[in-house]
């Protein structure tokens, strides 16, 4: 009777074990099925992560695109203005050059006509002191005359 209850026991023992074996098992299968999904959800989320860098990524080279081609334009646009600047100013200095050569040709008229009228007049001075002179000689001679 003892062996049949060792037997018993054993057989007890024996089905805890298939039972307890069997709970390991399922949770050893749950546990890898937990993993699988933390895997799958991990590769899921670093695609994610992936994608949405990607997104991320695009859209700034969209923007760096777009801000270079701005950037462009303003710099064509801002050399236009230097250019037009540029020729403005030209053309105000040419246009001062030219006022400037005029006022000097009409200066060195003026003074040369005044060159000439100023000979002229000391001409018509030096004339004048002769005669000056010729009246003085001649009332000189006149007044030694009765004089005498």
């Amino acid at each position: 009777m003892f062996t049949m209850q060792r037997d018993i026991g054993n057989e007890d023992e024996l089905q805890g074990a298939l039972t307890e074996n069997r709970y390991l098992k399922d949770t050893i299968e749950a546990m890898r099925k937990q993993l699988e999904f933390c895997h799958f959800d991990k590769e899921d989320s670093i695609r994610r992560a992936a994608v949405a860098a990607n997104a991320d990524i695009s859209q700034l080279q969209a923007t760096i695109i777009e801000l270079r081609k701005e950037l462009q334009r303003v710099g064509r646009e801002k050399e236009a203005e230097v250019q037009k600047t540029a020729a403005t100013m030209t053309d105000e200095a040419n246009q001062i050059k030219a006022i400037v050569a005029g006022m000097r040709r009409e200066m060195e008229a003026m003074s040369f006509e005044f060159d000439k009228r100023l000979d002229t007049e000391r001409a018509a001075h030096r004339a004048e002191i002769k005669q000056l002179h010729k009246t003085i000689q001649v009332l000189r001679e006149e007044l030694e005359v009765k004089h005498t």
